[in-house]
């Protein structure tokens, strides 16, 4: 499995099986030494040497315990991080449609905490299952040597111990995997709330927010306490068959001693060992529920990493575009659906190179979905859209040729040098003052406190026009020779707006422009001007041209202005 293999892993995994094993042995051993010392007190026989054994046994102990524990921690963390790098990995390969159908919360929770159930889950179950079977088995050997019928007691009722124990831990499992999915679904919950807060405040939904977090916590404390009641049962109940089987050697052991079946070092060799015969019980029983866990996580990670989509994307061809900025767009008999519903429909459109156009409509009638199917964010069910007649699905470098500036644009945690320097990590600083004049940015970056070296983050407190700016400058030292802006000034002031209007022209020199917008005010002077229905083109032509048609940009500019 992938999730296991990095560098060296195969060495980690010998290196814990050497270690486990070694370990298991010496702890097996030292109740044997112990044994013989005692039944060596009424003898001339030399104690010295069993002190001696007995403290190599336990230094040996304490160093072998001391490697595993550093081998495990360090082959738990390259597991973490190798696990989230496959998630990382899948982030970007999947398509946007198939990652919008993931909570964030749920894709937070396998970054953190499912990575970490597994990392630890299974590195440290591993190693503990290693070390309980050897000395199960390294201490029936040597118990039966010693005395049969007591190894045969033993046995019986640590058997007992553990299918008790087992029941209580397959009794939880359906506990344990139920507080799972409540966990991710508390921490999508939480996510949604920090990001939605304005508009929970706005709506005085604040307290019918908080009611519902506690539902959803109260449900998650109801289920993890009666997981960890469930799941500590099988503890005592160890503990308890682990004194009475105590108690019962130790009778047991006296009555042989009386008979000279046993002596006094053989039984104090049998009371050890019924802690460490029992204790592997234990860790078995532990490594269980810890495993049940680890499963749970695995699951979630495995679905995510296993996901397959039906692509329409050519991927063997590496065609690139042409660096000339002669791009015309052309969209020929597309056909697109998010459901079994059609949507787009027999959609044509070609944009001349080096235009400048305006795609508008009612919400809902299929701008921004244009956009997407631009961008390869969605792949046609038919047709097929062209860049300089070539089409986009055989175009590696699509993305890099295009620019867009999003109506939520974002900061990214840096400075404003780097936000600007984006996408272009090697601009000099001249190129990026020079970028960042031309999207007219330069003046309120020079008035921050560091100026360009101040550094911001997505909850910076600058305003929405100020984050536009930016993001223009970005595209500014890009210069891509296919430019979209997407509601870019929906949310911003007037003064802003005249201000991202003038980069634009100055951008759209450069490039074959797509705009869409709300605000008709700001397409005036574009080339011509799309009016989408419902998927379809109903009306294409100039400003003046569709308001002498008065239909349907004349019913909408109506509503906006007063003619």
């Amino acid at each position: 499995m992938k999730l296991f293999k990095f560098k060296l892993s195969r060495l980690y995994i010998l290196l814990i099986i050497i270690f486990s094993v070694s370990y298991s042995c010496l702890n097996i051993t030292y109740p044997i030494v112990i044994g013989n010392l005692i039944d060596s007190l009424g003898n001339n026989y030399p104690l010295r040497n069993i002190f001696i054994i007995l403290l190599i046994i336990f230094i040996l102990l304490f160093f072998t315990s001391l490697f595993l524990t550093y081998i495990l921690n360090s082959f738990s963390s390259k597991i973490s991080k190798n696990i989230r790098n496959l998630l990382f990995e899948k982030l970007h390969l999947l398509p946007i449609h198939v990652l919008e159908k993931f909570e964030n919360g749920k894709i937070i929770n396998m970054f953190s905490t499912d990575t970490e159930n597994i990392s630890n889950g299974f590195a440290q179950s591993f190693s503990k299952i290693i070390i309980s079977i050897f000395s199960i088995i390294l201490a029936i050997y040597i118990m039966l040597n010693l005395n049969f019928i007591l190894t045969f007691i033993l046995i019986l009722l640590s058997f007992l111990m553990f299918v008790i124990s087992k029941y209580i831990v397959v009794k939880t499992n359906y506990l344990f995997k139920k507080r799972a999915d409540l966990i991710a679904d508390l921490s999508s919950y939480t996510d949604e709330f920090v990001n939605g807060k304005k508009t929970f405040e706005h709506f005085n939904y604040s307290s019918i927010s908080f009611k519902n977090f506690s539902t959803k916590n109260s449900n998650l404390y109801n289920c993890a306490y009666k997981t960890m009641f469930f799941s500590s049962l099988a503890n005592p109940t160890i503990r308890f068959i682990s004194n009475f089987l105590y108690i019962l050697i130790a009778i047991l052991g006296i009555i042989f001693c009386k008979f000279n079946k046993l002596t006094i070092g053989n039984i104090s060799t049998f009371l050890i060992y019924i802690n460490l015969f029992t204790k592997p019980f234990s860790e078995i029983t532990s490594v269980i529920s810890e495993l049940q866990i680890s499963v749970a996580s695995l699951k979630r990670i495995l679905s995510f990493l296993n996901i397959t989509y039906n692509s329409k994307l050519i991927t063997s061809s590496k065609n690139s575009l042409p660096t000339k900025l002669n791009y015309s767009i052309e969209f020929k008999n597309v056909n697109f659906s998010y459901t079994n519903v059609p949507f787009i429909q027999d959609f044509n459109l070609y944009i001349p190179a080096g235009k400048t156009i305006a795609i508008v409509g009612n919400s809902g009638s299929g701008k921004t979905t244009i956009i997407n199917l631009l961008n390869k964010f969605y792949s046609v069910n038919s047709g097929e859209i062209l860049i300089d007649n070539i089409n986009i699905n055989t175009i590696y470098n699509l993305r890099k040729n295009i620019g867009m500036v999003l109506q939520d644009s974002k900061i990214f945690e840096g400075t404003i040098k780097e936000n600007i320097s984006y996408g272009n990590p090697n601009a000099t600083m001249d190129e990026i003052i020079n970028a960042s004049k031309l999207a007219s940015a330069h003046q309120f970056i020079t008035s921050l406190p560091n100026g360009y070296d101040t550094y911001v983050s997505d909850s910076s407190r600058l305003s929405e026009g100020e984050v536009q700016l930016i993001n223009i400058a970005r595209i500014m030292l890009q210069r891509p020779p296919i430019l979209i802006f997407d509601e870019a000034t929906s949310n911003i002031d007037l003064l802003t707006e005249n201000l991202i209007q003038n980069s634009t022209k100055r951008l759209a020199k450069y490039s074959t422009t797509i705009i869409i917008a709300h605000r008709l005010s700001t397409i005036q002077s574009c080339d011509f001007i799309v009016f989408l229905e419902n998927g379809r083109i109903v009306e294409v032509g100039t400003h003046n041209e569709l308001l002498n048609k008065k239909g349907y940009y004349y019913n909408m500019y109506k509503k906006q202005f007063t003619i």
